[in-house]
């Protein structure tokens, strides 16, 4: 055997019994690990635990128990952020909204209604946003009912969302098919659309929120509100 043969064999030698080593230390070990006893205290933070129908089950959960939202498994956590209970740290606004709800979202801060909001400090006052709640979401002006946002949150903080949607925490389409609605605050304008639709008591959506249908018949909603013909021109 020459000599650069023999300190290659010695090589794979040495090199192959490091494996062998390594590979059976792990199954030589006299001892492992000990399980973690399940009983045992878990460290960090106490886990958020849901019992709000405790104190709200009366009024609050039984409208909320009617909703999509609780058919489809969303909590109140979800919306309302818990931290300093009863004050959130993130009440509703339309960022909330549009975590799920994106595509509406987009299409409704692209509208005329979120660009003539009125910017209140909400966020941060809570007396300030239940008297918006009490006022169904708009703030009257000299101009008619606006819509409201908050004035340090930018597109985040818009309240457009519960303005429409908003039925004591049902937040479906009862409201805002309601056929005074939309006059609400357009008023006068009662008699633009004068045919009759049965099935449609709030008649101004047939123009400015349905945009047709897809060929399975299901009905397409946009939430920039435009001029029929106009859906795509956001504002």
């Amino acid at each position: 055997m020459s000599r650069l043969s023999g300190m290659a064999w010695l090589t794979r030698t040495t090199l192959m019994v490091a494996i062998a080593v390594a590979f059976g230390g792990c199954f030589l070990a006299p001892w492992s690990p000990d399980r973690p006893d399940p009983a045992a205290p878990v460290s960090g933070p106490v886990p958020y635990v849901e019992d709000c129908q405790a104190c709200h089950g009366t009024r609050v959960g039984t409208a909320h128990a009617q909703s999509l939202h609780v058919a489809k498994g969303i909590r109140c956590g979800q919306c309302h952020t818990p931290g300093g209970h009863p004050n959130f740290a993130q009440p509703i606004r339309d960022g909330k909204c549009g975590g799920c709800h994106q595509p509406q979202y987009q299409q409704t801060i692209e509208s005329k209604h979120f660009a003539s909001r009125q910017l209140r400090a909400l966020d941060d006052d809570r007396a300030a946003r239940a008297t918006l709640r009490r006022e169904g979401f708009t703030a009257a002006s000299s101009g008619g009912p606006h819509f409201v946002g908050d004035s340090s949150s930018g597109d985040l903080g818009g309240r457009l969302c519960m303005a429409c949607h908003y039925d004591e925490h049902r937040l479906g389409l009862a409201r805002v098919r309601r056929a005074d609605f939309c006059t609400g605050c357009h008023a006068g304008r009662e008699d633009h659309y004068p045919m009759s639709t049965p099935s449609l008591p709030n008649r101004c959506t047939e123009c400015h929120v349905r945009a047709g249908k897809t060929v399975n018949g299901q009905v397409v909603d946009i939430h920039r509100f435009a001029k029929p013909g106009d859906e795509g021109a956001g504002r």
